[in-house]
């Protein structure tokens, strides 16, 4: 169950899944992550200090593919990075944040297999067409996730205290406020202006990882994983000993796989976000 603000949270962001989320990826850097990746008040977490200008230059994800649950109750220089086949859906193009701002965003690169590579700063959107320079939102895709499990390959390593490697879903292309990044982007934290449900599947680094459910004006939501805390605690669900470098569950010296799928009830509303990491034969589950 998710309780946001006195209201059902599971009803409204199934609503917004079943409108159909747009995919975002991210990778930042900073001196306050303590929130992912701290120690907490009770000493658990990974981190005492982050250290950002350590984090490597990229991050890596790929192999992403949709499939449907088992049991289903512009500016001239401006350029599009490119497009990747997502099995369970089709053609996917990339659209990078930054083309309506001065320094035009950090490099997102689309490489081959269908690997996604954003650069430190970097932040992009699944979309079904890319218009090298313009905006549209309803350019952007309209993933409706519910009955349907998404998968991907991450690769964090190197990724330490301070780093932030995020794949989510917002309600991007529902959003027609072109918002203070000029691009439509909208979240539950309202970072460039504008709120929408944001459904966080992996905000994460080597020693830290979340997964949270935020309604529209839900800035907190409710999360599952393991890390931060500075002077609160947050999720515990893993220790060091399963998730980290070098650890028993998932070695994040090394890829790992993620499935999220969204199961439903027999109306068809969604009844929870189930995260899974696994590895060589070992899995973790939120």
């Amino acid at each position: 169950s998710y309780a946001a603000h006195g209201r059902d949270g599971l009803r409204e962001l199934s609503a917004a899944l079943a409108q159909g989320m747009t995919p975002v990826i991210s990778y930042w850097g900073s001196d306050k992550m303590l929130w992912l990746d701290g120690r907490g008040n009770d000493k658990r977490g990974p981190c005492d200090q982050d250290k950002p200008n350590e984090c490597p230059d990229k991050a890596k994800l790929s192999n992403f593919v949709v499939t449907p649950l088992d049991h289903a109750v512009g500016s001239p220089s401006a350029t599009c990075p490119g497009s990747f086949d997502l099995p369970g859906y089709g053609p996917v193009s990339i659209v990078p944040t930054g083309w309506k701002t001065p320094k035009g965003g950090a490099e997102f690169q689309v490489q081959e297999a269908g690997k996604l590579v954003p650069t430190m700063g970097a932040r992009a959107y699944f979309a079904d067409k890319c218009t090298a320079g313009a905006y549209d939102n309803t350019q952007y895709l309209a993933l409706n996730l519910l009955a349907k499990t998404m998968r991907f390959t991450v690769d964090l390593t190197e990724a330490g205290c301070g780093c932030n490697a995020a794949f989510y879903l917002t309600s991007m292309k529902q959003n027609t406020k072109a918002s203070e990044c000029f691009d439509y982007y909208c979240d539950a934290n309202h970072v460039c202006g504008v709120s929408c449900a944001e459904i966080d599947i992996m905000e994460a680094n080597q020693f830290a990882w979340h997964s949270t459910l935020h309604t529209a004006h839900d800035h907190n939501g409710v999360g599952k994983g393991y890390g931060g805390g500075s002077n609160f605690n947050g999720p515990r669900d893993w220790g060091s000993q399963q998730y980290g470098p070098g650890s028993s569950c998932i070695d994040t010296s090394k890829p790992f796989d993620v499935a999220v799928s969204f199961p439903v009830d027999t109306a068809g509303a969604l009844q929870a976000m189930k995260v899974t990491l696994s590895q060589q034969g070992h899995t973790c589950q939120v």
